[in-house]
């Protein structure tokens, strides 16, 4: 396997999942706002060191695995950096405007401290920074010598409020860690005394300060200070001459900045400190992955052949792969292991499991690749206490031991046993990881090691044995584990759990021409067990492609950053001693106002919506999530002839940025409007697209689309072939009624299906088409479903669902052919003349493409779609879902339209938004869906509202809910209900109709179990309200639970449609006696989850009040009984980075990464309005008049904007508002 390269040569030392530049020369992240943003030392004008060139180079990814470059964040420009912009670190102040601290070289080559800030915040990229005129802010001290004064810290701050960073200097020839403090990140004065000083060691660089947490594997921010409860500190410094890291645990007291080591009798001299890694890794630097909730640690990794290789190669250095770090046990050292994200690369496994190694036995593991693995793989000792040899007191330095015990070729007692990797077939090239263990004072010492004297034949390459002690008991487990990274030129291994921890560069001849192996060995003289061995060929994640260095200027969230740089002028690089420190960057959290991007009233502050004009309807795809949908770049109204594909990106669900158009309508296929479609992911990992065209003569046709670079990792640009329309209108489809192609999936025949919407000889139908080949399809004989009662159904989509559990499933052909072995599947159409969606579980068969409801529920709700359960009870139209690999879940997006008017839309300059994605899977019962935002929603939570718990709130009771901002907020309440015997009686008739129930019994309408629940975008005088709440009524059979959304008081204004929208919870209130109820609340809309998450409402809201005051929050209960609250927390919500632009509004050319999916030819899907990859469901939205129930059980005339086939057809010949659609 050798590894992709771009446009450069395939070189066979080349990493295939480690990060390093495309080309060139690099040592270098930062989690914000979603995505991981990496700056680090970049020499843009060749491989090797070269002091004066030096930028911040910057990439990008969604999941650490994955990424792609931007460009240079800062260069070399003013008199104080124009030697070279070194190493740094960046802060996001609490106004939300990041800032780089960094070490510049001045025009006299002396080492100064800068600062930088975004030139705007608002840009998801963080592509332009300005460096103020006040530079340097630390100008080189009087006492520091040898111009060593480099490399500042993340910033954090103290309970005091002062800004603190360290940075590394040589003081009066004492190698320092320095602190300085600030008020206002611009005046920076230094503490009277260091935080470490010692003459022992006088050169550090790349410190790295950071706090851990006592007890459990969570990260903690960088200011986090428990003040002595809960939390540890660790220092780590750079060590210039050995090349090495090293770090103490200790206490931090932010009064006197002073740090006490726990373990103090290691001294002041950092070599006798805790070795972070014994390899060739360095210039180690952490940042707090606020997503995950960890803290993440990368290490730089330099080149250790010639330079002459490097010039060749074209590139120089790569990055350890990003590792989660953690307090142990005993509180004295870091366990380091790889992140989870890893694993999405696994593809091929292979494994051993109780085989026993003999003395001298050696095992090859076959299956897989070998340099593109990762290894796991635990060893037993049977005969510890006989087998082991005596340890030498002198064998302090492992290092050493490592080389003078003859390495892995020496036979031992027990050991030495491990791994041989990236091996030639005849064993003259082998690089060995290995342990050996040794009897010491009635105790035993295991001593792991990484021996490279053999690992190539070449000349002019560094070849050493690197060696450290793993603090296992071993005594007591018998056993030790060894997991091992191979990426061709890249060996990371980790002991014992991550206790040990080895890098190494390996260089073998023999990879250019053949394959390398991989063995399990035993050179000791008893046997040794593998209790347990499993190997992963890995795939190729995308990093840094050559193909996308053209410039790409890129996306995401307005970042914090981790970078790193180098220091140290006019050293000379060599293969042993590079003059290089890179240093990552963390960001400080901060918390951005609570306001909508753009300022207007209504605009959302964590829903996706475009930055302008007019849109209605993601895929996940190598690590990112891409959103293709419906868009008028020309207006906020619909138009059908205008219709293009909009595209935008994210690393979280969260926070998006707005890429160029995917699709746009130029082709005679394509000529009136780009309408709905997919994304599938093809085996060979290129995604293709289909979508419903509506062509010269407004029919809507079937195309296809390809990237026209499929390694760019943006997928900016696609070709659509001159072969189009892959699938004409067929004689019997009406031809404007024949749209939304679903993602396609594969059958356990090998032929890819997707599935349909249109009118066949009259009859709404979802059709089946399959192919080979993805170019010709044929039409199955059989529709999926059809029904003579519902004309035309849009937006189709068939997935399916575990029978037990909340994990998700692919598309893949195991699911689908799963029928009856734990999988059903969901059959959800879009219904233009209710504006509703709707679904049925079922059994989908792919031998003949059907799809069978239970005879009961088929008796129950019949053929017709509009009898069957609803996703939304609310205004939400054309969902679609899509597997999201990197979670194992599958969520759901719907489109939410306006409700106001169209002048209205002109004004705001914008029109329709998506709802917050959603997890989805199967109730217990079997029967239903449960759906709930999906957990990225709790890194916007903020400030926390006043909890209510365990407290009654009476008949006609009204509690606010204060101390957060009402209008942007997430609240989950649950109520208990002592008895049910007050609860009213419900005639059987009023089952049929719940928005009429609703409108009837409003949340000002006394009931006797109901009105409770929450009143939401309250004025303070409660003229302008929206009350989200439940009723219990009584059956002559039981009883049932009523849910409404109250919008007939949402606002004052006149031309806004104001409803009532409702829904029954399919719960058990009588055993339960306890309902839940979660609302969202994001200035214009509103979405509410009852019974968690069995009943789901969605609502537009425009009250007046918003424009010049607040919005306020209640509890309220208008029952003839107190009800009881349980539980309530409500969190005010921080304002997401959503398509924002220099003036907030516009939308950006983005870049971002994509990732090898786990199955790399499914699930990317896109669709009907808020599916993956694809542009919402019907080629956009029209408007329609149809006559609707109201509020109160009125009826009058609405406009709606609804869901139409595609970039579509109107009616031809019809007007915009008031035909419809089929």
């Amino acid at each position: 396997m050798c590894p992709v390269n771009g446009k450069l040569q395939l070189h066979d030392g080349r990493t295939a999942y480690h990060f390093q530049p495309a080309k060139f020369w690099q040592n270098g992240p930062l989690y914000h706002n979603g995505l991981y943003h990496f700056f680090y030392q970049y020499n843009p004008h060749g491989p090797l060191w070269d002091t004066g060139k030096l930028s911040w180079g910057h990439s990008v990814s969604g999941d650490l695995v994955n990424w792609a470059f931007l460009g240079t964040a800062i260069d070399p420009t003013d008199p104080f950096d124009v030697n070279g912009c070194w190493s740094g670190s960046a802060t996001v102040l609490p106004g939300g405007r990041p800032a780089f601290l960094y070490t510049g070289r001045d025009a006299g080559g002396v080492q100064v401290q800068n600062v930088s800030f975004a030139k705007n915040p608002l840009d998801p990229l963080l592509r332009e920074w300005e460096k103020p005129s006040c530079n340097p802010i630390i100008a080189f001290p009087a006492d520091v010598i040898n111009n060593n004064f480099r490399d500042p810290t993340t910033a954090w701050l103290g309970r005091d409020g002062l800004w603190r960073m360290v940075v590394a200097a040589e003081v009066a020839g004492a190698g320092s860690a320095l602190v300085y403090r600030s008020a206002d990140f611009l005046r920076w004065e230094r503490n009277a005394a260091p935080m470490h000083s010692s003459a022992a060691v006088p050169v550090l660089e790349c410190p790295d300060f950071f706090p851990v947490a006592e007890h459990g594997t969570d990260g903690l921010d960088t200011s986090a200070n428990g003040g002595g409860t809960g939390v540890e500190h660790v220092l780590k410094l750079s060590e210039f001459d050995t090349h090495q890291d090293f770090y103490m645990v200790g206490r931090y007291d932010d009064e006197g900045d002073t740090f006490s080591p726990e373990e103090p009798d290691r001294g002041d001299n950092c070599r006798r400190w805790r070795c972070l890694d014994y390899g060739q890794a360095y210039a180690a630097k952490s940042f707090f992955d606020a997503r995950r909730n960890r803290r993440v640690q990368w290490l730089w990794v330099n080149e250790y052949d010639s330079k002459a290789d490097d010039v060749a190669k074209g590139w120089a250095g790569v990055q350890a792969f990003p590792r989660k770090v953690w307090l142990d046990g005993d509180g004295k050292q870091l366990l380091q292991w790889p992140v989870d994200e890893i694993e999405t690369l696994r593809t091929k496994r292979v494994g051993l499991q109780g085989t026993e190694v003999k003395a001298g036995g050696l095992h090859e593991i076959v299956g897989v690749a070998s340099s593109q693995a990762d290894v796991e793989v635990v060893f037993e000792i049977p005969n510890l206490e006989d087998e082991a040899e005596s340890f030498d007191p002198d064998w302090l330095d492992p290092h050493k031991l490592c080389k003078d015990k003859g390495a892995a070729s020496a036979h031992g007692g027990v050991g030495p046993f491990g791994l041989i990797v990236m091996a030639s077939g005849d064993l003259q090239e082998q690089t060995a990881v290995f342990f050996r263990v040794f009897k010491h004072h009635g105790k035993y010492k295991v001593f792991m090691c990484t021996d490279l004297t053999r690992s190539s034949t070449k000349a002019d390459v560094y070849k050493d044995a690197y060696g450290g002690f793993v603090d296992v008991d071993i005594q007591k487990d018998k056993s030790i584990s060894l997991r091992t990274l191979i990426d061709h030129s890249m060996i990371e291994s980790f002991g014992g759990g991550g206790r040990a921890c080895i890098t190494t560069r390996v260089y073998p001849e023999h990879a250019a021409t053949s394959s390398s192996h991989l063995y399990v060995f035993n050179n000791g003289s008893g046997t040794v067990n593998v209790s347990k061995l499993e190997a992963w060929e890995m795939a190729t994640a995308t990093v840094n492609s050559a193909d996308a260095l053209d410039a790409i200027t890129l996306l995401l969230a307005a970042a914090s950053l981790y970078c790193s740089a180098m220091a140290l002028a006019g050293l000379p690089l060599s293969v042993f001693a590079i003059a290089v420190h890179f240093c990552l960057v963390f960001s400080s959290s901060s918390s951005p106002p609570v306001c909508p991007a753009n300022g207007h009233r209504d605009r959302t502050a964590y829903h996706f919506q475009p930055a302008k004009n007019w849109q209605n309807g993601p895929v996940y795809y190598n690590g990112m999530y891409h959103l293709f949908y419906q868009y008028n770049p020309h207006g906020a109204l619909w138009d059908v002839g205008n219709l293009s594909w909009g595209h935008s990106v994210s690393g979280d669900l969260v926070n998006w940025a707005a890429l160029d158009n995917a699709l746009d309508p130029t082709a005679p296929f394509d000529a009136n409007g780009c309408a709905s479609g997919s994304v599938t992911i093809l085996p060979d990992g290129v995604p293709v697209v289909m979508y419903s065209g509506i062509d010269a003569r407004r029919r809507q046709v079937q195309n296809v689309a390809f990237p026209k670079n499929p390694r760019d990792p943006l997928l900016r640009e696609w070709t659509k072939p001159g072969y189009n329309p892959v699938i004409p209108v067929p004689a019997d489809v009406s031809p404007d009624n024949f749209r939304d192609p679903t993602t396609a999936w594969l059958g356990s025949d090998g032929l890819w299906r997707f599935a349909i919407s249109a009118v066949a000889d009259g009859v709404g139908a979802t059709l089946v088409y399959r192919s080979a080949d993805f170019l010709r399809w044929e039409r199955n004989a059989a529709p999926l479903h059809a029904s003579r009662d519902a004309v035309m159904a849009e937006c189709p989509d068939l997935f399916p669902v575990a029978e037990h559990g909340e994990d998700g499933l692919d598309l893949d052909a195991s699911a689908i052919g799963g029928a009856g072995a734990g999988v059903r599947h969901v059959l959800k159409v879009s219904m233009p003349d209710t504006l509703e969606d709707y679904y049925m579980v079922g059994r989908y068969d792919d031998a003949d493409d059907t799809f069978t409801v239970p005879p009961e529920d088929l008796e129950a709700h019949g053929d017709d779609y509009r009898r069957w359960r609803r996703i939304d009870h609310g205004h939400l139209y054309a969902s679609k879902t899509f597997y999201d690999a990197g979670k194992k879940r599958r969520v759901l997006w719907a489109w939410v339209n306006e409700s106001d008017s169209e002048a209205d839309d002109v004004t705001k300059g914008w029109s329709g938004l998506q709802s917050f994605p959603r997890a989805v899977w199967l109730d217990e019962g079997g029967r239903q869906l449960v759906q709930w935002p999906v957990e990225e929603i709790e890194t916007l939570r903020r400030k926390r509202g006043v909890l209510l718990g365990g407290n009654e709130v009476e008949a006609g009771g009204l509690r606010e809910i204060g101390g957060i901002a009402g209008s942007q907020a997430d609240v989950e309440v649950a109520f208990e209900i002592a008895s049910l015997a007050g609860a009213d009686r419900l005639d059987p008739d009023h089952l049929r109709d719940p928005d009429a129930l609703c409108g009837e019994n409003g949340a000002a309408v006394h009931g006797g179990i109901g009105p409770f629940g929450l009143l939401v975008m309250a004025s303070g005088d409660l003229r302008e309200r929206t009350a989200v709440f439940f009723r219990v009524f009584r059956l002559s059979h039981g009883y049932t639970v009523l849910m409404c959304t109250d919008l007939t008081r949402s606002t004052s204004r006149a031309g806004v449609y104001k409803p009532s929208h409702g829904g029954f919870v399919d719960i058990d209130i009588e055993k339960d006696r306890a309902i839940s109820l979660r609302t969202l609340i994001d200035h214009s809309i509103v979405e509410s989850f009852g019974g968690g998450g069995r009943t789901c409402m969605t609502a537009r809201v425009y009250p007046e009040h918003v424009a010049t005051g607040s919005s306020h929050l209640y509890v309220f209960n208008n029952a003839s009984d107190a009800v009881k609250v349980s539980k309530l927390e409500a969190w005010e919500l921080a304002t997401a980075s959503v398509n924002a632009g220099d003036d907030g509004l516009i939308s950006w050319r983005a870049l971002i990464v994509p990732r090898r999916p786990v199955n790399p030819h499914r699930d990317g899907e896109t669709g009907c309005n808020a599916s993956t990859l694809v542009a919402n469901g019907r080629g956009g939205r029209r408007r329609a008049t149809i006559s609707v129930g109201e509020a109160r059980g009125g009826r009058r005339e609405r406009t709606v904007e609804r869901c139409t086939a595609g970039a579509g057809s109107t009616a031809e010949g019809g007007s915009q508002r008031g035909e419809r659609w089929g």
